[in-house]
């Protein structure tokens, strides 16, 4: 019988797994492993990160049970995309080698990856007895418990966390949850009540217990509460909102909306309690009649009071739900960067709203404002050269070009860089910086080829010149695949074509600009056929041996205005001259 019972123990006593017994290499296999394993650690850190793995491998055809080579080949199976042979790679690791403490994290962060927190939890428990003075790690396990609705064991690990770094207010307010979770309202207050008692000056728990009272029901229990606040600090910032919804919840709302009101128009409130309080005014007044004029006026009123960029901004926002006019909002929006010119956002909103409005005088002047407040974003100099460009500011647009491609590094977009260059092509061309203007246009392709605004106008102004047209079809082409709607871009590309002696063609695509059949009225009207293009379509009709349809292109053109020097003597002379 003593036998059978002994037989019976040890059948279920609890062993601890072993790890697997490690291959013994000789002396030369250890050297040869030792050599290819830094290799690979070399090939890492220099990024060469294909042949770091093969040898990595080659260490593991010579030591598959080798703790530091199968690490780092696991931890490439996850750079290289192979997460669920990497995660097993790491769970072998720490079956040879579980005293390692990084080992043993990435394999718990391998797991957590792929939400498989049943697994994950007793590694970082692991983990937590390797290295017992992380408190972050504990922490990790209290949510990890909390997420698996193991409400005991989250309980224990905040027990932990506090016999590590003593009793707080968040680890009490844990416990507190927690105890919710379970149902336990008593033992839930009974933490509060301790962690109060224990600090006695920290009133937040007070606070937070009256709060919590008043939503069980108890408002007894929480008036006590907030009164002990009051009675020790009558200043308290957190104190006025409780007692307004303790008023509302007792049946007093016109207690509340006295405290209300008289918070929000007293000098002495604080600023971020006047805009809680307007913000509980919004939500009160909202459903009742005329409310939308009421909140106004009261918020108008409040910005002259306080006149801080918290209430312009509530003010704006509230502006932006209610959807008022643009107008108005641009109104207040400027309002709000006289008090902080830092808002990025107001400054944005007014780039885009000056944009629509084409109102190039204020968009430079929000421009400027963004500008030195935010030196490093680059939309800013973009909007200010334009409206500078637009009025006709063409030396200062390319000095804030400049001044914003000084900005640019490796976060910068590369459309916005390519915008900046094709801009600054386009005004550096005008002033009559040719070369310039053509090293602008390449920079710009090399951020982005497909520009199409630069592909064009670089290969028009190749185009005039008689120079490399070769590159300015490609060029031309390539813009017009691009938007093969654009007047603009058809034009250019029929020119072209004409500048390389294609007529033919050149013909086919202004045809698709401007057709014959169009009538006068029609093309004088249309604002995208420019004076230009009109004597572009008349000069490739010319040599086309269609003298007719040329000589009513051109007289249009002149009806437009703004032809080539040489449009009236093409009319008088009936016929294409090369200028």
């Amino acid at each position: 019988m003593v036998g059978m019972v002994v037989s019976v123990q040890a059948r279920h006593r609890k062993t601890v797994p072993q790890p697997p017994s490690r291959v013994q290499l000789s002396q030369s296999e250890a050297r040869r492993l030792s050599y290819f394993y830094q290799e690979g650690i070399k090939c890492k850190l220099n990024s060469r990160l294909s042949e770091a793995h093969d040898l990595f491998q080659h260490c593991l055809s010579i030591d598959p049970t080798n703790p530091e080579a199968l690490y780092e080949a696991a931890y490439l199976k996850f750079y290289f995309g192979e997460d669920s042979l990497g995660t097993e790679m790491f769970r072998r690791v720490v079956e040879l080698d579980n005293k390692n403490p990084q080992y043993v994290q990435s394999l718990a962060a391998a797991y957590l990856a792929r939400n498989q927190y049943d697994k994950a939890i007793p590694v970082i428990e692991h983990l937590s007895q390797l290295q017992t003075r992380r408190s972050d790690v504990l922490y990790q396990l209290v949510e990890l418990y909390k997420t698996n609705g193991q409400t005991d064991d989250a309980i224990r690990a905040v027990e932990r966390i506090e016999v590590l770094e003593g009793r707080s207010l968040q680890t009490s307010l844990q416990r507190y949850a927690l105890y919710l979770d379970k149902g336990k309202k008593q033992e839930a207050f009974d933490v509060l009540e301790q962690y109060e008692r224990e600090s006695p000056y920290d009133l937040r728990i007070p606070m937070i217990r009256g709060k919590q009272y008043l939503q069980h029901g108890d408002s007894e229990a929480a008036l006590r509460c907030f009164e002990n606040v009051r009675r020790i600090d009558p200043q308290n910032e957190d104190l006025p909102l409780a007692m307004m919804e303790y008023y509302a919840q007792t049946g007093h709302p016109e207690l509340r909306v006295a405290l209300r009101d008289s918070l929000l128009y007293d000098s002495q409130t604080p600023d971020n309690m006047r805009v809680q309080m307007a913000t509980q005014l919004i939500d009160d007044m909202k459903g009742e009649p005329n409310h939308h004029e009421r909140i106004m006026q009261t918020l108008d009123t409040l910005v002259h009071l306080s006149n801080t960029a918290s209430m312009h901004t509530l003010r704006v926002s509230y502006m932006m739900y209610s959807k008022v006019s643009d107008d108005s909002i641009a109104n207040a929006m400027r309002d709000l960067l006289v008090v902080n010119p830092a808002n990025e956002n107001a400054q944005m909103r007014l780039v885009a709203y000056y944009l629509s409005k084409q109102d190039v005088e204020n968009l430079a002047e929000v421009c400027r404002i963004g500008i030195n407040t935010h030196p490093e974003k680059l939309t800013n100099y973009f909007y200010l050269a334009l409206s500078q460009a637009q009025q006709k500011q063409n030396q200062p647009a390319i000095e804030t070009l400049r001044s914003g491609i000084k900005q640019v590094d490796e976060h910068s977009e590369p459309q916005q860089v390519a915008d900046f260059y094709a801009l600054l092509g386009d005004i550096l061309h005008e002033e009559g910086f040719v070369e310039e203007s053509f090293q602008a246009y390449d920079s710009c392709l090399v951020y982005r080829d497909d520009n199409a605004s630069c592909l064009n106008n670089y290969a028009y102004f190749l185009s005039l010149r008689n120079e490399r047209l070769s590159d300015a079809e490609r060029m031309s082409y390539r813009a017009i695949k691009l938007e093969p709607l654009n007047k603009t871009y058809l034009d250019t590309y029929a020119w072209v074509l004409f500048m390389q002696g294609n007529y033919t063609m050149a013909r086919f695509y202004i045809d698709r600009v401007i057709s014959p059949s169009q009538a006068d009225s029609v093309l004088l009207a249309d604002d995208d056929v420019h004076a230009e293009v009109l004597e572009h379509a008349g000069d490739i009709y010319a040599l086309c041996d269609n003298v007719e349809q040329a000589m009513r292109y051109w007289s249009l053109a002149m009806q437009k205005g703004e032809g080539s020097a040489m449009l009236e003597k093409k009319l008088k002379l009936k016929q294409y001259i090369k200028e």
